[in-house]
């Protein structure tokens, strides 16, 4: 056995477990180069739905080009959700190391590990950088000045302001990569002698050079914080680049300062629902049942109960901000993304990203279990679908042509549903990134093994007075 059964009594019943950190290493490398049938099916399904997103976006490429973004705005969509996990997820991570909660340890590289599907992110950006309509309108000229397009880019970089905004995701995916790397540089070190083939390769090539010595070690958590500072800057900065460029500026007279926050924290609902899927999925199937115990998910559904509190707040804040406006653009806006055309995708976004998983993580019983948390988490990214589909796909049809470069929304556009072009795109994205991350962990190992096996150190099942309690030490 690689680990203890997991401890406590009654209600605690598997809160905490206590894995064996000598033999950890042989158990968690064996998982990771092993092939099982479901994981193998996983595997090539997936596969399959990424050709089927392939062929998806070169169809609407033949059929309507990037002369116009209309046609995209289910591509936008897939690419603003993928883009909202991923980016976050590693954030995650870095947020509970700063934090130094224990419980958070075997949630590191399941979190880091997203950082691989950010090249996806990159490579489906690069086609909406042509999509994106220019700053200025050639055609329409008001009072001898050419009108303009709403957009964060009114002063400052020369050039082409998409540039900066591809600018901005490949810095994000560079940086997201280097905290992989440098989380996962002892444990690749550990496996250099003994793996095979690419890994083998990888692991000599990446980690040849760690030791373990005192000043690698603490030059390695240096390097987590900088880079995990650096890391969360970046995030909100390109979250407020995509949120305003590409949803914002495309709708006529929206003007919203609140919209870049409830992104961000959408982003982060979704990414640590994403998170927690994952490890149920590890723990129920996976066989880490010896490693993953309940209080991971206990503790992190408090954590995504507040942000799922924090996401309704910011919603109230939007909405009321227009409704009492009373202006006509405003009252247009609202009636365009959330009470008419996209009433029902609203409807359903404000279900599955607040009133199932609140509903859900409202009772104790519940959050103490490694179903509730995960239930709730899928909830949100069903939420977050939605919510993409009806801020991109609104946005990319909102103005047709010249229309874009109008001061106010002056009526309410019908909305549009996906054809099945739209269908394998959002398909093949979804299935693109999971098919990423999947392969991803058959080359570096889905538990981080030094922390995991840090935390061992620190705890012990011990008893005081009629109860047994699990003791935890204070490294710092």
């Amino acid at each position: 056995m690689a680990a203890s059964e997991p401890k406590g009594h009654g209600q605690h019943a598997g809160m905490w477990v206590f894995p064996d950190a000598k033999v950890m290493s042989q158990d968690v490398s064996e998982k990771t180069r092993s092939m099982p049938q479901p994981f193998t099916v996983a595997l090539v399904l997936t596969g399959i739905l990424f050709i089927i997103g392939i062929v998806g976006f070169v169809a609407r490429a033949a059929d309507d080009g990037f002369d116009e973004i209309a046609p995209w705005g289910y591509y936008m969509a897939v690419f603003s959700l993928i883009f909202m996990v991923t980016s976050a997820a590693p954030l995650v991570s870095v947020a509970f190391r700063f934090t130094k909660s224990h419980w958070r340890r075997p949630l590191s590289r399941v979190g880091e590990l997203f950082s691989v599907v950010g090249i996806l992110n990159l490579l489906m950006f690069i086609p909406l950088m042509f999509l994106l309509p220019s700053l200025d309108n050639p055609n329409g000229v008001v009072e001898g000045q050419l009108e303009l397009r709403r957009t964060i880019w009114f002063e400052g970089p020369i050039g082409s302001p998409h540039a900066w905004d591809l600018l901005g995701v490949a810095f994000l995916a560079i940086t997201s990569m280097a905290i992989l790397w440098l989380s996962a540089m002892p444990d690749m070190a550990e496996s250099r002698g003994t793996a095979t083939g690419f890994r083998g390769w990888v692991y000599n090539r990446l980690a040849g050079h760690w030791y373990g010595t005192k000043r690698q070690w603490n030059t390695q958590k240096a390097g987590l914080a900088l880079l995990g500072a650096f890391y969360f800057m970046i995030m909100i900065f390109v979250h407020f680049e995509i949120s305003s460029d590409y949803a914002q500026s495309l709708i006529p007279g929206w003007k919203d300062s609140i919209f870049p926050v409830i992104y961000s924290i959408t982003s982060l609902q979704m990414a640590l629902g994403a998170i927690l899927v994952t490890l149920f999925i590890m723990r129920r199937w996976g066989g880490y049942e010896g490693y993953i115990g309940k209080s991971l998910f206990w503790s992190a559904s408090k954590v995504l109960l507040g942000v799922t509190l924090l996401w309704v707040y910011h919603l109230f804040a939007f909405f009321i901000t227009f409704w009492y406006g009373r202006l006509e653009v405003e009252q247009n806006i609202i009636k365009y993304l959330v009470l008419e055309t996209y009433g029902w995708v609203f409807l359903t976004n404000l279900i599955f990203s607040f009133i199932a998983p609140f509903s859900v993580l409202l009772w104790n019983p519940v959050r103490r279990s490694a179903w509730g948390p995960a239930l709730a988490g899928l909830l949100v990214l069903i939420g977050g679908l939605a919510f993409n589909i009806r801020i991109f796909v609104g946005a990319a049809n909102a103005a047709p042509g010249s229309e874009i470069y109008n001061s106010f929304l002056e009526h309410i556009p019908a909305p549009v549903y996906p054809d099945v072009w739209d269908v394998f795109m959002v398909v093949g994205g979804i299935g693109a990134a999971i098919f990423i991350y999947l392969a991803a962990t058959k080359l570096l190992p889905l538990l981080s093994l030094w922390e995991v096996k840090e935390g061992t150190m620190y705890q012990k099942w011990g008893q005081f007075l009629r109860g047994e309690y699990m003791i935890l030490a204070k490294p710092e």
